[in-house]
């Protein structure tokens, strides 16, 4: 399997013939553009731009607002029982990770009146955190071994990052 590297670079000029952007480029420059035709087109292209950010920020977020020239990092969850040992996926949201756990443990069955929760040793960002089963009331908690770590993905290695 070839690892993938993730780049971010900064667009050239549309030059795709199937591009709106290139369509007006090349009338305007052969002096046949049409600003009445040019506008609407230009405007649903945008909006279509816009709605392919939004999905894109939905699944990545934080990726829209990458800069030019700077390192990139994206955080994925990586769903696991027992500290590693098990791998069971890795995920661009928490909430996904939480998702797998969360079915996981009701698959094995859990007792009447239980409730799930995600506990942490302490408040971060980057903080592991355990699936528990708390008992009817709260007076019993039981640790599952479910676990969901955040791991950075950084796309290229700086020296100037490991200082």
């Amino acid at each position: 399997m070839t690892p993938t590297t993730l780049i971010h670079q900064t667009p050239a000029a549309a030059t795709d013939p199937s591009d709106p952007v290139h369509d007006i480029r090349s009338r305007t420059a052969a002096g046949t553009g049409n600003p009445t035709q040019d506008v609407p087109q230009l405007l649903a292209h945008i909006e279509q731009l816009q709605q392919r950010l939004a999905a894109a920020e939905a699944v990545f977020p934080g990726i829209t607002q990458l800069t030019p020239g700077e390192p990139v990092e994206l955080t994925i969850y990586r769903a696991e029982y027992e500290e590693g040992q098990q791998s069971l996926g890795l995920y661009t949201n928490r909430g996904a990770a939480h998702d797998h756990g969360e079915d996981l443990i009701t698959g094995e069955g859990t007792p009447d009146g239980t409730t799930l929760t995600w506990t942490t040793d302490f408040d971060s960002a980057d903080a592991i955190e355990e699936l528990a089963v708390v008992g009817p009331g709260g007076d019993e908690y039981c640790a599952t071994g479910y676990l969901v770590t955040p791991l950075t993905l950084t796309a290229a290695y700086t020296s100037k990052a490991e200082e």
